[in-house]
C-alpha cells in the first residue's frame, strides 16, 4: 500500500494502469497489471495481438476488420504468451496456491490454446495455420493500405465465417506455435484439452513433415520451405526449429513418421557428437531456439543427443550472455545451473523485470543523449524494438522516433485551434491548443497529395496548402477541399500565405513566381489570380529561435548572442521551430513529437502530436514477453516469493 499511494494512476481505456514509477512496482503486482491489460486491450477471442491501436478517445481497441493490430503476427506471440501462462499453471498447481488462483490459470491457458489452435480451425484445411485473424467482415487493415498492402487475407470456412484471416504463414508462424503448444500440453493440458492439444500439434507439423517440409498457402500456388536455404549438412537455427517440431509431435502423438523425420534431420545435419556451434546473433531466432532447446531438454533421454543439445544452448548464449534478456537468461540457467556468469546474468536479467513499467506504449527513446544510463539500460528507458521485447535488442541506443512537424498554421479567430504537418506531408488539426493526443485528428484525407506549405484563417475553418500537385484549399477545417487554378507558370508550388483583413489575400507561392487571390467570402477564395511581385514580409521583432542538437536556441536581441533553452523537452534535440502569425506561442519539432512554450520559449510543454505510425496513432504494446519471462523465473526457482512481492526502493 506503501508504493501505490505515491504513485499516480491513470484510467485509459477501462484499464486502471500505474504512471511515471510504475516500475518500482514488485513483480507480482505488475505481473497482474500486465495480465489485466492484456485481457481488455489485446484479445480476439483469446488470440494475443501484441501491438495494438488506442483510441484516443479512451475507447476499447477495435479488434474487428476495422480495426488496426498487427494481427499478421499474432499466432507467434500468442504462442509465446501460451509459455508463459502453462508456466504460471505449472508453478502455481505445485506450489499449493488457492485452488480459484489455479483454476483461473488454467482457463487462460486453456483459453490462448484454443485461439492458437483456432489459427487452423478458420482455414478449413487441417494443418494450414493462419498468422491471426480479425472479427468479422470486409477488408483488413493490411488491405485498405494502413499497413503496407497485401492480398493474404481470407474470410474463414465453415462455422468460423465470421472472421477474416491473414494468410501467407511463414516457417516462424510453424515454429512458434509448435513449441507453445509443447509447452502446454506438458505443463498445463489436461483431459479434452490434452486431446486437443494432441490433434493440434499432430495437424500442424503433419503439414509440413507430409509435404516435403513445404507449407503450402491457401492457393497451393505457393510455399514455404520450412528448412530455408542450407547446404543439406550443417546445423543451423532453421533446422533446429524443425528438428523441435518433429520431437515435439512425436512426444505428443507417438506417431513414428515424426519419429523418422526427427532421427533424418538429425543425422542429415550431424548432430550426434556436435562439438561446437556458432550463428550470427539474431533475437528473432534466438527466442525460437531457446524455446525448442527447453522442449527438447525436457523430453529427449539420449545423452549423445542432449550433449549436442548443450554445445548448441552454449552457443546460442555466447551471443547473448550481455544483453539482460530476461527469458534467454532463465532458460539457459535453468538447464546450465553450473554455467559460468551465471550470478552476473541472473542479476541482469532481474533487474529488466524490476524496470519494466506497467503502461506499455511505444515512446520514442534516445539514450544516445544521457551519458547518465549505460546498457543494460533499464526497461523504462530501454528502446522496446520488437512487438515481443526478448526478439529485440535491448541495449540499442534509439528507437521509435517521432516525424518531425515541419510546418505550422494559427488561424487569427482563434489561436486554440491549431494546423500542422509533418515530414511525410500529412496534416493535422488540433482544436484544444495541443492539449491532449485526442485534440489532433488527420485533415489530409481528401488532398491526394504531399503538403509542402499549410496557411489558416481568417475564420477557423480556412486552410490552404501547397502540395506536389500544387494548391488546396479547404472552408470546412479540412473535411473537404478543393483544387485552387493557379496559373502553373513558375514551376512548383512552394508555400502558401493568408493576410487577412478587410479584403482577405491568398498568396500561393511557386518556385519563380507568386499569385494573389483577394477574396471578401469563402467562395471568392481561389478563384480568380493575379501576378505579384512577392508576399508582403511578416514583421521581425528581436525575439528569434533556432533548433539546436540539445535543445532550442534562443535570442532575444536579435540573433547578436544565444541561450540554450531545453528545458521540458523529453528529448532535448530540435529538429525546427515555428513562430506562427496569430500567436504568441512558439513550437518546436522534436524525436518525441511537437512541443510548444508558453512564455517566450523559457519551458516547454508536449503537444501531444506523436507521429510514430500510421498517422498520429498511440499503440500499446502488451505484457506477454514480461509474463513470459517472469513465470519461468518462478517455476525455475530463480525468483522467489520475497523479490517477488518486494518494491524497488
Amino acid at each position: 500500500m506503501r508504493v501505490v499511494s505515491i504513485l499516480s494512476v491513470l484510467c485509459f481505456g477501462g484499464l486502471w494502469a500505474y504512471a511515471g514509477d510504475s516500475w518500482r512496482l514488485p513483480l507480482e503486482q505488475k505481473e497482474r497489471i500486465l495480465e489485466k491489460n492484456n485481457v481488455e486491450r489485446h484479445n480476439i477471442l483469446g488470440l494475443y495481438p501484441s501491438q495494438v491501436d488506442l483510441p484516443m478517445d479512451g475507447g476499447p481497441s477495435d479488434h474487428s476488420t476495422l480495426g488496426n493490430g498487427n494481427i499478421a503476427h499474432a499466432v507467434c506471440w500468442t504462442a509465446n504468451y501460451l509459455c508463459g501462462t502453462s508456466y504460471r499453471y505449472a508453478f502455481l498447481k505445485k506450489s499449493g496456491a488457492p485452488a480459484e488462483e489455479i483454476a483461473n490459470a488454467k482457463a487462460r491457458a486453456d483459453e490462448l490454446f484454443e485461439s492458437i489452435y483456432r489459427c487452423q480451425l478458420v482455414t478449413g484445411v487441417r494443418g494450414l495455420q493462419a498468422r491471426g485473424y480479425a472479427l468479422g467482415h470486409g477488408e483488413s487493415y493490411e488491405e485498405r493500405g494502413i499497413e503496407p498492402l497485401t492480398d493474404a487475407w481470407q474470410q474463414g470456412a465453415g462455422e468460423y465465417g465470421n472472421l477474416r484471416w491473414r494468410g501467407s504463414p511463414s516457417h516462424h508462424n510453424y515454429s512458434a506455435a509448435t513449441r507453445g503448444l509443447c509447452q502446454y500440453y506438458d505443463l498445463a493440458a489436461e483431459g479434452v484439452q490434452k486431446d486437443r492439444c494432441r490433434e493440434a500439434i499432430d495437424a500442424l507439423v503433419g503439414y509440413w513433415v507430409d509435404n516435403d517440409f513445404k507449407i503450402w498457402h491457401i492457393d497451393r500456388k505457393r510455399n514455404t520451405y520450412i528448412l530455408g536455404f542450407n547446404n543439406g549438412k550443417t546445423l543451423n537455427t532453421r533446422i533446429l526449429m524443425a528438428i523441435g517440431g518433429a520431437k515435439a509431435a512425436y512426444h505428443a502423438t507417438g506417431n513414428p513418421k515424426y519419429q523418422a523425420m526427427y532421427e533424418r534431420l538429425v543425422d542429415q545435419f550431424h548432430v550426434r557428437g556436435l562439438t561446437s556451434f556458432k550463428t550470427e546473433k539474431d533475437h528473432d531466432d534466438a527466442e525460437h531456439c531457446f524455446g525448442h532447446l527447453e522442449n527438447l531438454f525436457r523430453i529427449e533421454t539420449d545423452p549423445e543427443l542432449l550433449a549436442a543439445y548443450r554445445v548448441v544452448l552454449d552457443g546460442l548464449w555466447a551471443n547473448h550472455a550481455e544483453d539482460a534478456q530476461t527469458l534467454f537468461t532463465y532458460i539457459y540457467m535453468s538447464l546450465t545451473p553450473n554455467a559460468p556468469g551465471r550470478e552476473k546474468a541472473l542479476k541482469e536479467g532481474l533487474f529488466s523485470l524490476q524496470t519494466w513499467p506497467t503502461e506499455t506504449m511505444f515512446e520514442p527513446t534516445m539514450n544516445s543523449l544521457r551519458p547518465d544510463l549505460k546498457p543494460p539500460y533499464p526497461m523504462y528507458a530501454a528502446v522496446w524494438d520488437n512487438e515481443y521485447i526478448w526478439k529485440g535488442n535491448l541495449l540499442k541506443q534509439d528507437g521509435w522516433l517521432s516525424r518531425i512537424v515541419v510546418g505550422m498554421a494559427v488561424p487569427a479567430e482563434d489561436p486554440v485551434v491549431l494546423y500542422a504537418f509533418d515530414t511525410r506531408g500529412d496534416l493535422y488539426q488540433s482544436r484544444d491548443g495541443g492539449a491532449t493526443a485526442a485534440g489532433w485528428h488527420s485533415i489530409d484525407a481528401g488532398i491526394g497529395s504531399r503538403v509542402r506549405a499549410v496557411a489558416a484563417g481568417p475564420r477557423v475553418r480556412m486552410v490552404c496548402v501547397a502540395c506536389d500537385d500544387g494548391f488546396h484549399a479547404s472552408t470546412t477545417g479540412g473535411y473537404a477541399w478543393r483544387h485552387l487554378d493557379v496559373p502553373e507558370e513558375g514551376g512548383k508550388a512552394v508555400d502558401v500565405r493568408i493576410e487577412p483583413g478587410e479584403k482577405n489575400a491568398l498568396y500561393a507561392v511557386r518556385e519563380k513566381a507568386v499569385y494573389r487571390s483577394v477574396f471578401a467570402n469563402d467562395k471568392e477564395m481561389g478563384k480568380s489570380w493575379e501576378k505579384v511581385a512577392e508576399v508582403p514580409k511578416i514583421r521581425e521583432d528581436k525575439l528569434r529561435f533556432k533548433p539546436d542538437d540539445n535543445g532550442v536556441l534562443k535570442s532575444a536581441d536579435g540573433g547578436a548572442t544565444w541561450q540554450l533553452k531545453p528545458d521540458g523537452l523529453r528529448i532535448p534535440r530540435a529538429k525546427t521551430v515555428f513562430m506562427p502569425e496569430n500567436t504568441d506561442w512558439v513550437f518546436a519539432g522534436t524525436p518525441a513529437g511537437l512541443y510548444l512554450s508558453k512564455d517566450g520559449g523559457e519551458r516547454w510543454e508536449d503537444a501531444h502530436l506523436v507521429l510514430q505510425f500510421v498517422k498520429n496513432v498511440r499503440r500499446d504494446l502488451g505484457g506477454a514477453a514480461f509474463i513470459d519471462a517472469y513465470w519461468r523465473g518462478r517455476y525455475y526457482g530463480l525468483i522467489d516469493d520475497a523479490t517477488a512481492r518486494t518494491p524497488m526502493p
